[in-house]
């Protein structure tokens, strides 16, 4: 029961801005976000890593699980360009849920996304996640991603 309260009053600081402004943003941005990270997702069956990569903000960290963090452009579009080369390698996900900061210069969103791969033994393998990712928006009025973390399901 600590830890839940704990957890919560962590989430609730980093976040409670942002959910406080929920009822005042504008469905229009939520929308842009959504078509934005679709539009991402299409990239990624594309397996186009140059039209991936524009999706990425300046300064952008991706958590990927069970490896170091990503912390540059360098290391993120590495990683993702590993994954394309994988002739198994899909990814199915889903966007579902939004939130824009009153400010209307940042969001978080949340998902699931199931992914199937080569596994080192040569099979397919298969697996499912779920995740969150933190959206800038820069001056020209486009939403990049800045933070992207995951965790698989067991």
């Amino acid at each position: 029961m600590i830890m839940r309260t704990v957890l919560t009053m962590t989430f609730l600081c980093l976040f409670g801005p942002l959910a406080a402004s929920a009822g005042k943003t504008s469905t229009d941005t939520s929308d842009v976000i959504l078509a934005t990270y679709n539009d991402w997702v299409e990239a990624t069956d594309a397996k186009d890593i140059a039209q991936w990569s524009t999706f990425l903000a300046p300064g952008a960290v991706f958590f990927p699980p069970s490896v170091p963090a990503l912390d540059s452009e360098e290391a993120i579009v590495s990683y993702y360009t590993e994954s394309f080369r994988d002739p198994n390698f899909t990814l199915d996900c889903t966007q579902t849920f939004v939130e824009v900061a009153e400010s209307n210069d940042l969001a978080w969103t949340r998902g699931t996304c199931n992914a199937t791969f080569s596994s080192p033994d040569g099979s397919v393998g298969r697996g499912s996640s779920k995740w969150a990712k933190v959206w800038i928006r820069l001056k020209s009025g486009e939403w990049k991603c800045r933070l992207n973390t995951w965790n698989m399901n067991q």
